[in-house]
């Protein structure tokens, strides 16, 4: 598959990428990341290099969540049992 080079910008720094994803794509990503460490920085106070620290932990929380979220709808869906045609 064909690589993309794309540059992206988190707390005021150019980071280059070389991705498989798509430059949109890449870049929907890095200003949800960038927008994430910013309020981090500001309603944690935490210095500089504690907030991609926090930002992690924060967007893995988030992941955690959403995994659990699509599990307990697939169980949901499940215990439905199978589609029934009128």
């Amino acid at each position: 598959m064909k690589k993309n080079k794309v540059v992206v910008h988190l707390m005021g720094r150019d980071y280059t990428l070389l991705t498989e994803k798509s430059p949109d794509e890449v870049q929907r990503m890095a200003r949800y990341v960038d927008r994430t460490m910013r309020e981090l920085a500001i309603t944690t106070r935490a210095a500089e290099g504690m907030v991609p620290v926090l930002t992690a932990m924060t967007l893995a929380d988030e992941l955690f969540h959403a995994q659990d979220e699509n599990l307990r709808l697939q169980r949901e869906l499940a215990a439905m049992g199978p589609k029934q045609e009128a």
